[in-house]
């Protein structure tokens, strides 16, 4: 999808939009960012009220760390926060993610060049000062959310993940919700005989 298309597609959805300039007003004046592209559902022209705004973006080597702390906090500034989850994907690249007080909700994923990701369909590329984001296009489908591994964050992340369980629902895809939270489950559980071997 061109970043035109995406305005128009965005225009029902003001705050997902609004959150996403506010990411770019954030990010892409940064000297060591070298590109930022839209993922998921809003990418893919898919979004609704409850869908995040996902957002990569790409750093000079090394750079994914204190010289993106100015543009998180940039893009922090005035809002209301009811919840953040912080960590880090590997040694060549950080996360952010996001839940406002208007049920809106944020993730800022920030990589160097040196991270081996590739990027899947759908997404939207913001800007790209470096040409990097060609070579790492990918033909292979996204990993679905009945992929994603329950836990991985601990306590601190069951938040994040009853949230999405709370979108699904909302939606009607409550067979994999269900199948989320019986996985959750058996994760909690193995936690718990861990900590009291």
């Amino acid at each position: 999808m061109s970043q035109s298309q995406l305005l128009s597609e965005l225009a029902h959805l003001p705050r997902q939009r609004a959150l996403i300039d506010d990411m770019m007003s954030a990010f892409a004046d940064n000297p060591h960012v070298l590109a930022g592209v839209l993922v998921g559902s809003l990418a893919g022209g898919r979004g609704d009220r409850v869908s995040d705004a996902d957002v990569l973006f790409f750093t000079q080597p090394d750079c994914h760390l204190t010289e993106c702390d100015v543009s998180y906090t940039q893009f922090e500034a005035g809002k209301h926060l009811i919840y953040q989850l912080a960590g880090e994907h590997s040694a060549h690249a950080r996360f952010k993610k996001y839940i406002f007080d208007d049920f809106t909700s944020a993730e800022i994923h920030c990589l160097d060049i040196h991270e081996p990701f590739e990027l899947f369909q759908p997404f939207t590329v913001l800007f790209d000062k470096a040409n990097v984001i060609a070579p790492r296009m990918s033909d292979k489908p996204a990993p679905t959310h009945d992929q994603f591994e329950p836990f991985i964050y601990g306590d601190q992340g069951l938040t994040w993940e009853l949230f999405d369980c709370i979108k699904w629902l909302s939606r009607g895809k409550h067979q994999l919700a269900k199948a989320y939270l019986q996985r959750l489950g058996d994760k909690l559980a193995q936690a718990k005989a861990s900590e009291e071997q």
